[in-house]
């Protein structure tokens, strides 16, 4: 398959869309802004970090991430990772991509949970891997099932790919579900790719359960500065690994991209990760009060809409009742300057064509959300749902 294949639909939809009124689909925190993050650190008496962004090389920084950025990151798991298990790269996307195609072969076969971000798929498919969709459902709680991976499992099965916290439902695996699918992986030989870009944005802190890369040395995590901290233009994302074989794989696959990725960038990530618990305090307030707002419209329009809250991160799937698919109500949706997420974005199956996706971890979501509304309203005579 060649790279330009199946371009990514999300940001195929986001060029065309850079100047809609209302991003009603955005999943990244509110943005952080410098000022914001210099403020945070001034707060933190960190000098020093402040002074080292006013006065560092514009030389190439570490390939794979400088030692102090590094060693910061791995203060976000447990004592089984350390500096020397991450590498850095210049944003997750490029994360997710560079490890599929360092660890696959053509002829490997990989099990996909989805729905999912479109990317985890692609990167199978450029590595020339086979593939498998396992599906979750919510009529399940969007929780996987264990028995439908094992029997996906084949001789040449090397690796599973999953979305915890999930995007696009907001759901989070249960820590029996993911110990479940760690003792399967350790007895077939498989590697687990958990993206976890939403973790810290648990709506509920004592929901998190460990990262897959702390619960074996099959698992290997993704993580980015974007969602949990609003940060996106640092352009730094990491893959966290126990096996040290892997890592290696990575840092030689990393030459190949990106030689190193931005000194400043670093920086800022570290002055980020040192104010983490306020900056993703702020993040997870925002969501809180966007939250309310939606379940109180959700709610009163319980006719045409299925709400199943989410747990984590800033996402929802919501099932449309009436007459339209989602992706048809998605395009409608967007002669108004509205963007959703229809379920052809995320590879659904017929089962899920009624839904789309939402985002509510932005202070602009409140005015979407009564665009939206005026929207519903100007068309439920029409769609059979007068009041």
């Amino acid at each position: 398959m060649h790279l330009l294949d199946n371009p990514i639909r999300s940001d195929e939809l986001l060029v065309k869309t850079v100047n809609i009124k209302h991003r009603f689909y955005a999943s990244s925190s509110e943005p952080l802004s410098h000022r914001e993050l210099i403020e945070f650190a001034k707060a933190n008496a960190d000098e020093q970090l402040i002074e080292l962004y006013n006065d560092h090389s514009l030389g190439y920084a570490d390939n794979g991430g400088s030692l102090d950025l590094r060693q910061e990151l791995a203060t976000l798991y447990g004592h089984e990772i350390g500096a020397e298990n991450i590498v850095v790269f210049p944003g997750a996307q490029t994360g997710m991509t560079i490890t599929t195609q360092a660890l696959l072969h053509p002829g490997d076969h990989a099990i996909v949970v989805t729905p999912s971000y479109q990317s985890l798929e692609e990167g199978l498919k450029y590595a020339g891997s086979e593939f498998t969709r396992v599906v979750l459902s919510p009529d399940d709680n969007w929780q996987l099932n264990i028995k439908e991976v094992a029997a996906a499992v084949r001789k040449n099965t090397r690796y599973i790919v999953l979305n915890d916290p999930h995007n696009p439902s907001g759901a989070l695996l249960k820590e029996k579900v993911k110990r479940e699918l760690v003792i399967l992986a350790e007895k077939n030989d498989v590697l687990i790719f958990s993206d976890e870009v939403y973790r810290l944005l648990e709506l509920n802190s004592n929901d998190r359960s460990k990262s897959i890369t702390e619960m074996t040395s099959n698992g290997i995590a993704l993580g980015t500065m974007a969602k949990p901290f609003g940060a996106g233009g640092m352009c730094i994302g990491w893959v966290a690994c126990q096996d040290k074989i892997i890592v290696e794989k990575l840092l030689k696959a990393q030459h190949l991209f990106a030689v190193c990725v931005s000194r400043p960038g670093e920086i800022q990530a570290m002055m980020a990760l040192r104010s983490r618990d306020k900056i993703i305090a702020k993040n997870l307030a925002i969501i809180y009060e966007n939250l309310k707002l939606l379940e109180q419209y959700f709610s009163r329009n319980d006719d045409l809409f299925e709400w199943m809250p989410p747990q984590a991160g800033g996402t929802g799937f919501v099932k449309f009742k009436g007459p339209l698919s989602g992706d048809e109500l998605a395009e409608e949706l967007l002669e108004e300057e509205i963007l959703v997420f229809g379920s052809a974005i995320f590879d659904c199956d017929e089962k899920l064509k009624q839904y789309f996706r939402i985002g509510f971890s932005r202070r602009t979501m409140p005015a979407a959300l009564k665009a939206f509304e005026l929207f519903i309203e100007e068309r439920r005579a029409q769609w059979g749902h007068p009041r």
